[in-house]
């Protein structure tokens, strides 16, 4: 008998490895343990998850690039396209308006953020932090299409790379046959860049216990107990849009079973909360869709890409959040004709200002402006907006492949059987 320690000439041992999410779960709750431990001296980890945030971002432009083409190309029909873009679009838009009234809910009806707060007692001035103008609808627009794409691909512009791809891939449908060389060169590159994502994601637990470790370790419990409140109520309120509006949406609109959703999703939504980039988080969450949720590849090349830039349901409910938690602070009343411009100057906001960096701190002036209070309350947020971020991140990810679920549903573009398993 071969006993456990022997194996046979020419054998190897397999052992068993650690599932990929407990592994990036374990290098989590490391570097939140680490973190507290080392207070700030944990900034020396930072290089960790600078590696790590690296190797995905080398990614992003590729597989967006690639994808989008290729989902493109898959769509042969231009009436379909559209049908396409339309309900992307419309789930989007909804779910935001959506997200943002579930907070408000939230903030009014439920808790009651800022409530017993004295603005001198936050001691914040409106110098604290600098916030820059969003771009308005046209200014996106216009930015929409590069003047080089050369710049755009070095810059790392999602939204004009994805404009750029669009074209390329139209193009090569109205070419016809001439283009089938072109077109077989894209469908055969894009099995070879998720194998780099694959790669590069074996760098995950390391990364995400480098990132938790600095973060917890430079914010620490300190900065939580300030402004608990707030945080406890955003956190609270992107829990029940989870499960409210993209398990609920799940059940009734496309009659499918969101626990199977969830499950499958758990490790785009870890990489999420820790990197707090979409854009980090798109090659991992375009495979986990098509591989796991058993979405088409169109769908997915086409949906995503586009959901990581525009569509910001965890944005627009951080705003809902913090105009109650503001005019709270300043003893302003809000009425049905407040809750209602804060909706739309939050989803409006929230599409104009995606991919920016801090983008909650950016879009805060224009939503609080809109309803009448005071600015200062932004400097106060600005500790706490790393924080908040990990679940805003999480739940915009979760949103995109929410919303590619229920449009490949509609349109037959989903393997029921995948989706199950």
């Amino acid at each position: 008998m071969i006993s456990q320690f022997q194996q046979e000439p020419g054998a190897w041992v397999k052992r068993p490895r650690l599932n990929p999410t407990l592994r990036v779960f374990i290098g989590l709750v490391l570097g939140v343990c680490l973190g507290f431990l080392l207070g700030e001296k944990a900034i020396h980890l930072k290089f960790l998850g600078d590696l790590f945030i690296k190797a995905v971002s080398m990614t992003v432009i590729p597989v967006v690039f690639v994808s989008m083409v290729c989902g493109i190309i898959s769509m042969k029909d231009p009436m379909k396209m559209g049908r396409i873009a339309f309900k992307t679009l419309s789930v989007y838009i909804l779910t935001m308006a959506g997200a943002t009234s579930i907070a408000l809910f939230m903030s009014t009806q439920v808790f009651s953020p800022g409530k017993d707060l004295k603005i001198q007692a936050l001691a914040v001035t409106g110098s604290e932090i600098v916030t820059s103008k969003p771009p308005n609808f046209f200014e996106t627009l216009v930015g929409m299409v590069p003047s080089n794409v050369f710049t755009s691909f070095i810059e790392g512009n999602i939204i004009q790379v994805i404009f750029f791809a669009f074209l390329i891939g139209i193009a090569i449908n109205l070419t016809g046959k001439l283009s089938k060389p072109l077109e077989e060169f894209f469908n055969g590159l894009m099995p070879v860049v998720f194998k780099l994502v694959e790669l590069v994601m074996k760098l995950a637990p390391l990364g995400v216990f480098g990132l938790m470790a600095v973060v917890t370790g430079t914010q620490g419990i300190d900065v939580l107990k300030a402004l608990l409140g707030v945080v406890f109520v955003i956190f609270v309120s992107m829990l029940v849009i989870v499960f409210f509006i993209y398990g609920g949406g799940l059940m009734l609109l496309g009659r499918m079973n969101p626990r199977q959703f969830f499950r499958k999703m758990l490790p785009v939504q870890t990489l999420a909360f820790s990197t707090t980039s979409s854009a980090a988080t798109l090659p991992l969450n375009m495979k986990v869709a098509e591989e796991g949720l058993g979405l088409s590849r169109g769908i997915v090349s086409f949906i995503l890409p586009l959901g990581a830039t525009i569509n910001m349901n965890g944005l627009s409910a951080y705003m809902g959040v913090v105009a109650v938690f503001a005019a709270n602070i300043y003893g302003i009343e809000f009425g049905a004709k407040e809750m209602l411009q804060v909706v739309l100057t939050s989803t409006i906001a929230a599409i104009g200002c995606a991919g920016v960096p801090a983008a909650g701190l950016i879009v805060m002036p224009v939503v609080l402006s809109s309803v009448g209070v005071p600015l200062k309350v932004i400097g106060v947020m600005a500790a706490v907006d790393r924080i908040i971020d990990m679940m805003c991140t999480t739940i915009n990810i979760t949103g995109d492949t929410f919303a590619a679920v229920l449009v490949g549903k509609s349109e037959k573009e989903i393997s029921l059987k995948s989706y199950e398993e």
